[in-house]
């Protein structure tokens, strides 16, 4: 290669127009714009039967691949116009010197020519002017030595250039293979799989998880499912675990199988999404811009790693992380790594776990579990914090007894708290939609004749439960915990079908700052006008001491207003071992209200701290006849 020909190769032109060509792609900006477009027209979250803000997240994630692409692309198209104007300013400087190049070629030649010529002389010439004309070629021959160094110079700047533009095109092509890496797999559908049923006559149905479904009645379903053999059930499982894992009359333990499945598979969609936005954040301009989001992803996988149980040694440092105790018939204590999963269904916000032994042979509650609860968990609740309901019910589990099991129902969205959310906990479209699930959730519950359920609810999570109460649903025992209310759809017991003459029990701190909207409705806003703690039929228990029957331990109410609210959970409080009691049926401790004291003008004024040092009043939470006479 002569010089200056690798400064000269290539078209500039071609490079600076696939340079601009690329630098005015807009494929992300495209894509994230009819995304954006279509998230903004799904509207409120409010009362959802789908959450909106997983929905949203999911399409953003979605998005930033390709918004990723459009930043490789302009990457790339900048680093190629760079490329492509050292390629025109090297080619024009490499040509003058090329130019010049041939001149001084031509004028060497005639030097030496005149040298030759003076050589060739019959007679010798002037010495002196031989040294002229050697000194002129020598001049000449100097001149295209720098001439030809200049153009090996341009030769080596192209060289740089050329590794320079390849390390931008490595660079754009990584992001190019980390973006197609970041998109996230395509949700698993149904291949419409079937198996032959056999029916008591003889013949024989084909089944599918849908044909199930569209069945309806978790007794017929239930029905269906027990005439399956284990491969066959199995066979529909795999196929459709979203749906056969939150269908209503499939055993819990095999809707566990089914609801693993799509857990991990959630689960490994999150963390693409994680590794999405992260791979954005790292393009110009867009740095911190999804930091909320990915604390709020990262803490979502925290709560399915407590689920599912498979991951505790990554969480080390965090006490009994994944691991739930349960009991078998003989009291015998086993530990489990992982919960039963019995409601599993992100784009519903709908995660229902049960602590408790199943019956090896049903996959069912088993005869021996003698209380059977479901607690309803409030505001601020949702899979990024859901381990910590969990481990409010591995405590009410603990102190209940082997003979108890408990599930954690997050069947529905339930409000946010703070900033923008501010309001929605008087919304009452969260408790209209998950009032029906909650329903349609307990009362296909197979338990049996001699089991007990027992309703716990917390907070918002009441107004779901009045408005299940409203709908039917079915239980033994009631309890209310520091409740919003009834629901706007009910006004007292009376309005409750099958329940209106079970025990109902509210457990509510003294100066907790529920009490300050219970009561309170209108212009579309509260979960009705009738207080829980003073309706006809509702017994108030005691909160009492952090520490049961310890006064030096302090009040529940000690805690403050804001935390009092969730300090009723505080194990072995008095609270706490209430709750417990109404859900084993061991005796409770009745509410004494504070004392009296006559003030200004002969307005009665509370006495704060009174009425818990008052002795205790112990009923049966199984029988309220001397209490309601």
């Amino acid at each position: 290669m002569t010089a200056g020909e690798r400064a000269l190769a290539g078209s500039a032109d071609t490079v600076r127009g696939l340079g601009a060509g690329l630098s005015s792609r807009t494929v992300g900006a495209d894509v994230y714009l009819h995304l954006a477009k279509a998230v903004t027209g799904l509207g409120s979250s409010s009362g959802s039967a789908v959450s909106v803000q997983r929905l949203a997240t999911r399409m953003q994630a979605s998005s930033a691949p390709a918004n990723v692409v459009q930043a490789a692309d302009a990457a790339w198209g900048k680093a190629l116009s760079k490329y492509g104007q050292q390629m025109e300013d090297l080619k024009r400087r490499a040509q003058r010197a090329r130019d010049e190049l041939a001149g001084v070629d031509d004028e060497l030649a005639k030097a030496r020519a005149k040298l030759d010529g003076f050589d060739g002389l019959d007679a010798p010439g002037e010495p002196s002017v031989r040294r002229a004309l050697v000194q002129a070629v020598a001049g000449v021959e100097e001149r295209r030595a720098h001439l030809l160094q200049r153009l090996k110079a341009l030769d080596e700047e192209r060289t740089g250039a050329d590794s320079a533009a390849a390390a931008a095109i490595a660079s754009s092509r990584a992001r190019y293979l980390a973006a197609r890496a970041a998109f996230p797999e395509p949700p698993s559908v149904s291949e419409g799989v079937t198996v032959a049923a056999p029916l008591p006559n003889g013949a024989t149905q084909d089944v599918s998880a849908l044909s199930l479904a569209k069945l309806k009645d978790p007794g017929k379903i239930r029905a269906v499912w027990d005439r399956l053999t284990t491969a066959q059930q199995q066979a529909l499982i795999t196929d459709f675990p979203l749906l056969i894992g939150n269908l209503e009359g499939i055993p819990l333990r095999d809707r566990n199988t089914a609801n693993v499945i799509s857990a991990r598979e959630y689960r490994a969609e999150v963390e693409s999404q994680i590794i999405a936005f992260t791979l954005y954040q790292d393009t110009p301009g867009a740095a911190g811009l999804f930091d909320d989001t990915i604390a709020e992803l990262r803490k979502e996988v925290t709560s399915l790693d407590a689920i599912l149980g498979d991951r505790n040694d990554k969480h080390r440092g965090e006490a009994d992380f994944g691991e739930y105790v349960v009991y078998d018939e003989n009291g015998r204590r086993v530990v489990q790594k992982g919960t039963t999963l019995v409601a599993f269904n992100p784009l519903w916000d709908s995660m229902v776990t049960f602590q408790g032994m199943l019956d090896p042979v049903t996959g069912d509650i088993p005869t021996w579990m003698t209380n059977v609860a479901i607690s309803v968990p409030g505001t601020g609740s949702k899979l990024a914090s859901l381990s910590d309901d969990l481990n409010r019910t591995k405590r009410l589990f603990a102190a209940s007894g082997p003979t108890s099991g408990y599930f954690t129902w997050h069947g529905a969205s339930l409000p946010d708290a703070g900033g923008e959310h501010a309001l929605e906990a008087a919304m009452r479209g969260f408790a209209d939609v998950g009032a029906p699930r909650l329903t349609s959730f307990a009362n296909s519950l197979r338990l049996p004749r001699t089991t007990d359920l027992v309703l716990i609810a917390h907070s918002y999570g009441a107004a779901i439960l009045g408005g299940a109460e409203r709908l039917g649903l079915r239980a033994d025992r009631v309890v209310y915990v520091a409740p919003a209310g009834f629901g706007h759809t009910a006004s007292g017991l009376e309005d409750f079908p099958n329940t209106k003459d079970k025990p109902h029990f509210a457990v509510q701190a003294r100066n907790d700052f529920i009490g300050a909207t219970q009561g309170l409705s209108g212009f579309g806003l509260g979960h009705g006008t009738t207080n829980v703690l003073n309706a006809p039929g509702v017994v108030r228990l005691e909160t009492g001491y952090l520490r049961d029957g310890d006064p030096a331990s302090g009040t529940i109410e000690s805690t403050g207003w804001i935390e009092a609210h969730s300090a009723v959970f505080t194990p072995d409080s008095t609270a706490f071992l209430n709750i417990v009691g109404v859900v084993t049926g061991e005796s409770v401790s009745l509410y004494h209200p504070d004392s009296k004291r006559v003030g200004p003008h002969g307005i009665p004024i509370d006495e704060p701290g009174t009425g818990v040092k008052k002795p205790a009043e112990r009923i049966s939470p199984l029988d309220l006849s001397e209490v309601r006479g």
